[in-house]
C-alpha cells in the first residue's frame, strides 16, 4: 500500500521537492576553497590571518572579519580556519580532500567549541533516502522490466541513476567530513616557533 503510494508521480515530487528543500537548509556549498586557490592567493590569505588580533566586539567588525574568510574560501569561523591550514601544513597531503569538502559543505557539520560534528540530520536522512532508493524506486524498475513496459522502464532507471548518484556523492561527502572530523578535533595547534621568514601556513599563523 505505502510502495504503491510513493509510486504516484505527484507523491514522489513532493517527496523529492522536500528532500531538495532538506539539501538545501544543511548542505551549503562554498565553490571555490581555500585549498582550490593559487598559492599567492593562499599566502595573501595566511598574512592576513597572521595579523588579525582578538576576536573583535563589534558586530560589524565580527561580519566583516566573516566575509574577509568568506572571501578568500575559508570558514567564516577565524579558529577554525586557522585550525584548517595548519592541519594542512604540518600532515600529509592524502588529507586535503576531506579539508577542501569540509570548507565547500559548512552545512554539513556544527562546530561546538572549535570541534566540527556531523550534523544528526545528515546522519537519518542519509539512510532513509538510501531505503526510498531500493524499496520503491528498485521496484518499480523491476516491476516495469517484468511487465516489458519499455518507456515507464528506462524513465525509472534513469531517475534511479540520477538519485544514486546524487545519494553516493552526498555520502562521500558525508565520510569525509566525519573522518576528518576525529583527527581535526584531536589535533592541536603547535607552539609559537618564534619569528621565521619562511611562509609555511603553520609559522605564519603562529608566528605572532
Amino acid at each position: 500500500m505505502l510502495k504503491d503510494v510513493l509510486s504516484i508521480p505527484v507523491i514522489s515530487s513532493i517527496i523529492f521537492a522536500f528532500i531538495a528543500a532538506i539539501s538545501r537548509q544543511y548542505t551549503h556549498f562554498n565553490r571555490r576553497d581555500f585549498f582550490s586557490r593559487t598559492p599567492a592567493e593562499q599566502v595573501k590569505a595566511v598574512k592576513w590571518l597572521a595579523q588579525l588580533k582578538a576576536s573583535p566586539s563589534d558586530p560589524l567588525a565580527i561580519a566583516e572579519q566573516q566575509f574577509r574568510l568568506q572571501s578568500f574560501g575559508l570558514h567564516r569561523d577565524k579558529d577554525l580556519s586557522v585550525k584548517l591550514i595548519a592541519f594542512h601544513s604540518s600532515t600529509s597531503a592524502t588529507h586535503l580532500p576531506s579539508l577542501k569538502t569540509v570548507l565547500r559543505w559548512p552545512g554539513l557539520y556544527i562546530l561546538d567549541e572549535g570541534k566540527i560534528h556531523l550534523r544528526k540530520q545528515v546522519k537519518w536522512f542519509l539512510p532513509l533516502m538510501m531505503v526510498y532508493l531500493i524499496f520503491i524506486l528498485g521496484t518499480d524498475i523491476v516491476k516495469n522490466y517484468v511487465t516489458e513496459d519499455t518507456y515507464p522502464f528506462f524513465l525509472s532507471l534513469s531517475v534511479s541513476i540520477v538519485a544514486v548518484s546524487t545519494w553516493c556523492w552526498m555520502a562521500t561527502c558525508a565520510l569525509k567530513v566525519s573522518g576528518l572530523s576525529k583527527k581535526l578535533n584531536a589535533y592541536s595547534l603547535p607552539a609559537p616557533p618564534g619569528k621565521n621568514s619562511s611562509d609555511d601556513f603553520s609559522s605564519i599563523l603562529n608566528d605572532r
